[in-house]
Parts: C-alpha cells; structure tokens; sequence
C-alpha cells in the first residue's frame, strides 16, 4: 500500500460482517483494479483499488466481481483523497447471478480432462513399477534360497554374488525413487482436478454462478475525490524457493542465486501488480500448541489412519524440481557484457523476510509457473568429497558455507553447476540468516570409491561335525577410495558397523588398517568416519574385519 498518500482512516478495521447504516444514499459500484499482492507459501493478500467521486452524505462503495475465496475475517479497509471521509467498516456479500460465463465452463471441462487424462497415465506408470517391483522381490527371494543351496555343493564368487546382490539393490532404489516421484505427481494432479470440479460446481449449480463482494459503508462530510483500498486473505496461491548453485572449484565459491516460483489459481488474473513475496505464514496458528503431560501406558493396537497429504511447498523441498528449466546467464564471449538479474528487495519484517520484485508484472490464474529472481550471494566453499558406498558407489562433492545475515533460505531443490557445466540435483532445507549448512553439489566421477567383500566364513559346527548350538560368522570389507583429478581431495568416507542391541547376539570388530577419525558420528551407533587426504592419482585402502555371533536357531537380519 502507497505510504505517500493522506489516510483518511487511523485505524484499518477487520470486520467479519458490517453494521447497516441509516440513511444511507445509495451503492457505489466503480470499478476496482488489483494493484498489489503478497504471496505467502500458502495464501496471497490480494489488495484492491477503486476511485470513487463522493457527495455528502453516507455511501456503501462495493468492489464487484471478487473471483476469489476470500477470507471474511482478514478484509482490511483504507483510503485517502481530497474527499472528507470516515470509514464505518466493511462486510463480504456471496450472490449466485443467474449467468454462466460458457467460455469459462468450456475451459474447466478441458481442463478436468487434461488433467483425469495425466492422472490416469500416472496412475499406469504406477501399476507397472508395481509389478516391477513384484519381479525384483521375487529375484530376491530366488536369490535368498537359491545361493544356500548352492553354498553347500559350490562357493559362488564373491563377484557373482555382490553383482546379484547389486542388481537387486539398485533397481529397488529405482523403482522406490520413480514410485515416490509418481504419487507426488498423483497427489497434485488429484488435487488440482478437485479444484477445479469445485470451480465448475460453483458456475454450474443450477445456471447460476457465485460471486463475491466486498461493501464498504462511510460517511463522506467533504464532496472530493477518494482512493479507496481493500486487502484480504485468498487461498489458491504460493510460491517456494528454487536455486541455482554455481560451484567454481578453482577459486574455492558458490554462487547461490535464489528463485521465487510463484503459482496461482485464485479465479482472477494479476495484471500490472506489485508483486511481493513473503516467507511469513498467515494461515498458519501463531499459537504454541497445548503442552500435554508424557503419560506412558501399555501398549495397544491404534486403527491405522491415512498418511496426511504434504504441501505442494514441502513436496518440492525434499523432491526433484518440477520445473526443469534453470536460468543460465554464462555469456560465450569475453567481448559480451553480461546480463544482469533484476533481484528482488529484502526486507526483514518481524519473523519474516519479503521480497519485493522490482517490477509490474501480471501473472495468470491458470496454475503455470512463474520464475522470479530474487537474490544472489557468493559463498566461501571448503570443498570436501562425501562417501557412504555401502549405499551408493559414488563421492559427492559437497562444501560447508555460511548464509549471508540478511538473508533466509527457504526449503527447496537446487540446480547444480560444476565450472560452468550443469550436474544434476540437490536440495537445502530452511536456512537462517547467518547459519552454517552442508551444500551439496552432485556426483564427481573423477573420484572413485567402492566397497567390497572380500570373506565370509561360517563356523556352526563342533568337533566331530556336532552342531554347534551357536553360529559364527566373520566377514572382511575392503574399502577404496581413488582420486583422478589433478589437484589435492578431502574424502569424507562414512561406513556403518554392525551394532548389538541383543545380549544373545555378540559383534567383535577387529584388524582394522586405519584407525576412523570419529565412530558413532552425530551420536550414530557404529557409523563410522574416516577423513582422507588424496593426492592426485592418488589411493587408498581400509580392511577391516568382524565376526557376529549368536545361537543357530536365530535368524539375523543383514548377514
């Protein structure tokens, strides 16, 4: 709202119905622009203008053909001009009109069945990984019979046996990563088709059509002129956070550029507006939950209820974008200027930082993504190598930075640039001013790491071929570490040992060849944690050995 204008009220009024006024002269029905909305990650406060002529006398001034569902209790009112004006209060008025805009109808049905169409080829690519994932259980099974057997007539190579048991562990990662990825996409596509059955419902109820009103009762004591200025809470809007990290591994920074990505579907288009982006939750209770006692009691069997659905916002905090495209400002000429990003104000209001894009701009209410910048901070890297290959062949090239103070980082994925070259995906969680974090930036082939067993052996029997009444079983790992690239590398190498929490079952772990930097990292039981320096071309080895015993009759997971 403009701060250069004279308020003709000293107060801003939250009404959630207005009393009638006697003698009043009559509505005023002007026409009323959008000329400012905030976004919130799940809301926008729409503010609505309109300029009115005033006589003397009272008036109800009624901003028309409000498409949004608007939040009764959140209407504020506002106004100057050279009119003499005291504002009464203001109150939400729903009529059905008896037209239906047909275009209008046209455009949900098509969009019902767009939408029904995609959800239901989700919804096969659902059924085939299902049946994917029935194969790979039953291989496994195979598997976990079948090799036994084999133990007692042949040893199958150790090679044979990590490939069977590689193949089974990378495609089930796979199919759980697609199956994740595809009841998101189920789960934005079944609410958007009941959005819009509602709109449609809503325009279709009997040829009638709902519409919404705001009317704003005052007293005009001097004839003049009067800008008057509504605001309200509407649902169907947000935006989250996007990232590009350009990572330049000579000169040791990041340069994190943030995005705002901003969606709406409120029923009216924004033209022209100022846009402003706010990390603050208004629809969410400003109240710390009820402090219960801890009251233990035995355990009883509770009906299972159904998983609450996540926001769209926390949906892409933790998953792949869903907008591919990322923005590449890197010119290919030393002779070019480079094009600048037009970011966005901050400010820190209260709990909240807002961003203020630095132009009009006009987004549609169709559910299309919108990409604004909003800032760029470049951060000291300490660049370090990450390992964890018991899970995952691979070294993650990662840097611990600081957020610059005046800045919050919301949740959300990262798109990753390696010297210029994109590299993949990642994804930060929410960051405040001035924190540290972990920022990780892909996959580098050029360093290797793999982990490999090299024995097992099982003692289950006593002298003379008496079964033992326990089974002893010792195993040797052997882990790697590689450095192709030309220059110096920090590894951190994590590997988790095993851990008894069972007095029947007893862990020895034993010839370890370099002693870990840290065990029970973070307080992890039995993960442990080598940092390794390597030089270029350089490589390292670590064995280790355990053995795990405990009675034959008992079945232990992961041996």
């Amino acid at each position: 709202m403009s701060k250069n204008l004279f308020w003709a009220a000293g107060l801003v009024f939250f009404f959630t119905a207005a009393v009638p006024l006697p003698g009043i002269s009559g509505e005023i029905t002007p026409a009323n622009r959008i000329t400012e909305v905030t976004v919130y990650p799940g809301s926008a406060l729409i503010v609505r203008k309109a300029d009115v002529s005033l006589t003397a006398g009272e008036h109800s001034v009624v901003f028309h053909d409000l498409k949004q569902d608007v939040d009764e209790s959140t209407i504020t009112v506002s106004g100057a001009g050279t009119a003499g004006v005291k504002i009464y209060g203001a109150s939400l008025k729903k009529e059905f009109l008896s037209v239906v805009p047909d275009q209008r109808v046209q455009e949900l049905k098509d969009a019902i069945e767009t939408h029904e169409d995609r959800l239901a080829g989700e919804q096969r690519k659902q059924q085939v990984l299902q049946k994917e994932r029935e194969f790979l259980q039953s291989v496994r099974l195979f598997a976990d019979k079948q090799i036994p057997q084999d133990l007692v007539t042949t040893m199958p190579s150790v090679e044979s046996l990590g490939n069977t048991l590689e193949f089974i562990r990378s495609r089930m990662t796979d199919v759980e990563s697609r199956e994740e990825e595809i009841r998101k996409n189920i789960r934005a596509l079944q609410r958007d088709v009941e959005r819009l059955k509602n709109e449609l419902s809503q325009l279709g109820h009997q040829g009638k059509k709902l519409q919404h009103a705001i009317i704003v009762d005052l007293s005009c004591v001097k004839p003049g002129t009067l800008e008057l200025e509504v605001g309200y809470l509407a649902r169907g809007a947000e935006w989250w956070a996007q990232y590009d990290a350009r990572a330049d591994y000579t000169k040791g920074d990041v340069e994190l550029t943030s995005y705002g990505v901003i969606k709406q579907t409120t029923g009216a288009d924004w033209d022209n507006v100022q846009l402003t982006l706010s990390t603050a939750r208004p629809t969410r209770s400003g109240r710390m939950p009820y402090v219960a006692p801890w009251v233990l009691n035995p355990y009883q069997p509770q009906p299972r209820r159904a998983a609450k659905a996540l926001s769209m916002r926390e949906e892409r905090a933790g998953a792949p974008m869903m907008q591919m495209e990322a923005f590449d400002l890197a010119v290919n000429q030393a002779t070019e200027q480079p094009a600048e990003l037009a970011l966005s104000t901050v400010e820190q209001k209260g709990v909240a930082f807002i961003y203020k894009v630095p132009r009009l701009v006009s987004i549609k209410s169709d559910g299309v993504e919108s990409k604004f910048p909003v800032a760029v901070q470049v951060l000291k890297a300490d660049y370090h190598y990450s390992a964890y290959p018991q899970a995952a062949p691979e070294a993650y090239l990662g840097s611990r930075v600081a957020n610059a103070k005046d800045q919050q980082l919301m949740a959300g994925p990262v798109n990753l640039f390696l010297d210029g070259e994109f590299v993949g995906k990642s994804s930060i969680d929410n960051i405040g001013p001035g924190e540290e974090f972990d920022l990780y930036l892909g996959v580098d082939d050029n360093v290797k790491v793999a982990r490999q067993q090299t024995v097992k052996n099982v003692d289950d029997v006593l002298i003379a071929g008496i079964p033992s009444p326990n089974r002893k079983t010792q195993f040797e790992y052997k882990l790697t570490v590689e450095n192709y690239k030309d220059k110096i590398v920090k590894v951190l190498l994590f590997e988790p040992m095993p851990v008894s929490q069972n007095d029947k079952i007893r862990v020895n772990i034993f010839n370890v060849s370099l002693k870990p930097n840290q065990k029970d990292w973070k307080d992890r039981a039995g993960v442990w944690l080598w940092e390794l320096e390597l030089p270029p071309r350089g490589k390292k080895e670590i064995l280790y050995s355990f053995t795990v015993e405990h009675p034959r009759d008992m079945q232990v997971p992961g041996l």
